[in-house]
């Protein structure tokens, strides 16, 4: 498969260097591995419900039933006991481009999706030709340009649209564009493959396993929460890592979740309402820290030292979610503004948590400003905190600055493309995970 050699083709340099302005001479590599398609599908047991190797079985079985004698290993890690892996395919080369096949654009968003094994739900769907049937198998594009107009009738043709797979439709273009209707919604068209060898599966997510990238299940292994414990999940939608701190403490103590969007509150809650101990709350975690010092027994805010524990999975520029076919962030003032939000936030969390308490910062991306650079201002604005390591470790360590000394960077822990990183094995999204201790007096 063709993949771009940058998410920002087209939107000048000044994007890409914000980036990396100190490694520099990495970007090339990391900017093309953003455009390629992790290939391992990682889903997280619920080992409240059942156990891993039960969900196991049933994953083996749907893929059987899917594959034949050709169905992809399942597997797990000794380090992450509730995860398992799926392998991508032996061929994908049988994802194969056919000229006699119809054509169906799709937007990047769509694609990269479909790439990880998704089907294609109807929004995501630009361009459908005027005859298209019902159960037609048609050739897949993404368009990169992003020039196409929703509800082509004619073949799109463009140099900036890269072939994906073949899939199977199963809604008509009179149920994805009819404006008289509501929008339409479900799966519109059916992988049967995909050129990056990721099994089409779809999300099989439910109450007992949920698919998951697997930095984030590290990230809430490395807080480690703790039966029993007060744990604080300052920016929690849509719930992934809320659940899994539950499920390490066997549903026992408190887990408080909070989401500055009441949409994706709402859209959490009965996810979160299979959980004793989970708590939500519509609220501005950059205010989480009642300035009076009073504890509000109804939620936030909260006095001062309320936690044991808090995951800080801050608000970021997301270009750790691979594969980016065409990144949506055009400016680089827009990539500037995070680091300032994700320290109001650290603030917050440094003030709300216990002598003794430990505090896990991450980020879904892989720029050195939001990653590295903000743990080195963590450390000069707090004395009161120190970095330790970051275990389970599966990452790389982080990029080396100024401001960091090895043994700190090795603390860290960077998923990328790196040597001696073993998430090109387990070839995973960009991730960044820092964890701080304040120390007893």
């Amino acid at each position: 498969m063709f993949y771009p050699k940058s998410p920002f083709l087209g939107k000048g340099l000044q994007l890409e260097n914000e980036i990396l302005k100190v490694h520099t001479a990495a970007l090339p590599q990391l900017l093309s591995w953003l455009c390629q398609t992790p290939r391992i599908t990682t889903y997280r047991v619920n080992t409240l419900r059942t156990s891993v190797i039960d969900y196991k079985a049933k994953l083996q079985e749907q893929l059987k039933q899917r594959y034949g004698h050709q169905e992809p290993r399942v597997y797990g890690l000794h380090e992450l006991p509730e995860m398992l892996c799926i392998a991508p395919l032996d061929a994908p080369a049988d994802a194969q481009y056919d000229d006699a096949l119809r054509q169906l654009i799709v937007d990047t968003s769509c694609g990269a999706a479909l790439l990880r094994g998704a089907h294609i739900f109807a929004p995501g769907v630009l361009a459908m030709e005027t005859g298209t049937q019902l159960q037609e198998l048609v050739n897949v594009f993404a368009d990169l340009a992003g020039k196409c107009k929703r509800g082509t009738a004619t073949r799109y043709v463009s140099d900036e649209k890269i072939f994906l797979g073949v899939g199977r439709v199963l809604m008509q273009r009179h149920q994805l564009y009819n404006n008289n209707k509501e929008s339409a919604s479900g799966i519109a068209v059916h992988m049967e493959t995909n050129v990056s060898g990721v099994p089409t599966l779809g999300d099989l997510s439910d109450a007992d396993a949920l698919l998951q990238n697997l930095p984030s299940i590290v990230c809430v292994r490395v807080l480690g929460p703790q039966p029993g414990e007060s744990v604080l999940d300052m920016c929690a939608a849509p719930g992934n890592k809320t659940t899994h701190i539950a499920e390490l403490m066997g549903d026992v103590g408190r887990v408080v979740a909070l989401d500055n969007s009441a949409s994706r509150v709402r859209g959490m809650q009965s996810k979160l309402a299979n959980y004793r101990c989970i708590e939500a709350y519509h609220f501005d975690a950059t205010k989480a820290l009642n300035e009076l010092g009073e504890e509000c027994s109804t939620g936030p805010p909260f006095a001062a030292e309320s936690f044991d524990r808090i995951l800080l999975d801050a608000p970021c520029s997301g270009l750790g979610n691979r594969p980016q076919l065409s990144c949506s962030i055009k400016q680089a003032k827009v990539l500037q503004s995070y680091p300032h939000v994700q320290r109001n936030l650290l603030a917050q969390a440094v003030s709300l948590l216990r002598p003794g308490g430990v505090l896990v910062y991450s980020t879904c991306t892989v720029t050195e400003a939001e990653c590295e650079q903000l743990v080195a201002w963590a450390l000069r604005k707090f004395p009161q905190i120190r970095l330790v390591d970051a275990q389970p470790k599966l990452g790389a360590a982080g990029l080396q600055l100024a401001e960091l000394d090895e043994d700190q960077c090795q603390m860290l822990q960077r998923f990328g493309p790196s040597a001696e990183n073993r998430s090109d094995d387990l070839d995973t999204v960009g991730f960044f995970i820092a964890k701080f201790e304040k120390p007893k007096n």
